[in-house]
């Protein structure tokens, strides 16, 4: 955000420090040091002045480690970035330590850059594993997903497994019992979340989905991270992308 006439408050999310603010003095220049290392999605090394006592850290130096022009060149790969480092600001707390968020975060940007389909599949994928590293994994079991037939099955909101649909899939009975809330959904969907789930990225890149697959396994998603982070899920970029797509 803009400071004074020159300046700018920044948020980087830092692999030794977690989230921290600072503040750029003179980033707002045209012949600024910083460049276009501040804007969003940028991989870059920092150097500032950290006070443990202080909410604001000033920012020295920076420069680049890697330029993904891939992403700031093709709008539907910008709102996958942006959509991704705006869930990090908001699920992060301050001076969080996560290396494990870190990585899954520039892996899954070094992919966005040069993936040449699916790059919706990236978004889906980094939700949940970012559930993961926050300790929501969704407890999918292998034989359970295999198990499933035609008539599609049950994803439970509050672990993440899916069982095979029995005529049982109100929450308040049978093998539901216990669970908080459940959603019915196709075999194919439920599957494509498996493997959203447990698979590694280049496999979940090779993932086609037909369009109204994709649409269910992205409800699926979405319900799965709402259960549990409702409250602090940001809502901002996608309504922005959506109006310029519109």
């Amino acid at each position: 955000m803009p400071f004074r006439e020159s300046s700018q408050i920044v948020t980087l999310f830092t692999r030794e420090k977690g989230k921290i603010t600072a503040l750029a003095r003179g980033s707002r220049k045209p012949k600024s040091q910083f460049g276009a290392t501040l804007q969003p999605m940028a991989h870059i090394q920092a150097i500032f002045y950290y006070k443990s006592t202080r909410d604001l850290q000033t920012l020295s130096e920076t420069s680049h480690l890697t330029v993904l022009n891939g992403i700031t060149d093709d709008l539907s790969k910008i709102a996958v970035g942006v959509r991704m480092v705006e869930l990090v600001q908001a699920l992060m707390q301050q001076e969080e330590r996560n290396e494990q968020a870190f990585q899954l975060l520039v892996t899954c940007l070094q992919h966005l850059d040069t993936a040449d389909a699916h790059a919706d599949n990236i978004w889906l994928y980094f939700q949940l594993q970012m559930a993961a590293c926050l300790g929501f994994q969704p407890d999918v079991n292998r034989d359970e997903v295999e198990s499933l037939g035609e008539a599609g099955g049950v994803l439970l909101l509050d672990s993440g497994t899916i069982l095979a649909s029995t005529g049982e899939e109100d929450p308040s009975r049978g093998r539901f019992a216990q669970k908080t809330t459940s959603l019915l959904a196709t075999r194919t969907a439920l599957r494509a979340f498996a493997i959203l789930a447990r698979a590694t990225l280049p496999v979940v890149l090779r993932l086609h989905m037909a369009p109204e697959i994709m649409l269910e396994a992205s409800n699926l998603v979405d319900r799965y991270l709402k259960f549990h982070f409702e409250d602090m899920l940001p809502t901002r970029s996608e309504r922005v992308i959506g109006q310029l797509k519109s």
